[in-house]
């Protein structure tokens, strides 16, 4: 009977060891479940918050810019069309490329840009640009805006990279503009060398 007593003993003391080993891991268990409920609570708190001054701001954003992105696209998109014009010929369109612009800019943009030539003194560009083999190409741009202002003009910046051919010599230039678009002609209506 010893030997069964001494069993017994030895597995009572086992049972209570693993019990006690249960019940210690099973509090800390707890703890940390208590822990993570708190810590998932504040995050689904704080999102909560977060994903409404998302809407109100998307809401406020939406309604008071609007017309500015639009008028930003617009504005973009003649710029786009006026340097890409200016900038990307060769000898056979070159003719065609002085009356593109026209759209895009007033006649003191394009005086200034070396364009407003009487006919005469395109043709005769046109035929040594021919005799050269020239051409340009915009190989890179970015236009930025300022704000809109209220007397219906955006200020931008233009910044390109061309590369220009002519006689079979490469040369890459940066150029770098600063232009108004006027929103009620649609045109850009200054430019200058920045």
């Amino acid at each position: 009977m010893n030997r069964n007593k001494i069993i017994l003993i030895i597995i009572g003391i086992l049972v209570l060891s693993a019990f006690y080993k249960l019940n210690t891991t099973n509090q800390e268990q707890n703890s940390i479940n208590a822990t993570q409920t708190a810590q998932i609570a504040k995050l689904k708190a704080k999102n909560k918050k977060l994903t409404t001054q998302q809407i109100s701001f998307e809401n406020s954003s939406t309604s008071t810019t609007t017309t500015k992105i639009s008028v930003d696209k617009k504005a973009e998109h003649i710029a786009t069309k006026l340097f890409r014009s200016l900038n990307n010929w060769n000898s056979d369109n070159w003719l065609e490329k002085q009356q593109t612009v026209v759209k895009y800019a007033t006649d003191d943009v394009l005086t200034y840009l070396g364009g407003g030539q009487s006919t005469n003194s395109q043709e005769m560009a046109a035929k040594q640009l021919k005799q050269l083999n020239a051409s340009s190409q915009l190989t890179e741009s970015n236009i930025y805006f300022e704000q809109y202002s209220e007397d219906n003009e955006i200020k931008g910046i233009f910044i390109g990279t061309v590369k220009t051919t002519s006689s079979g010599n490469q040369t890459i230039n940066n150029i770098k503009y600063q232009f108004t678009y006027n929103v009620k002609q649609g045109k850009i209506t200054e430019i200058s060398i920045f």
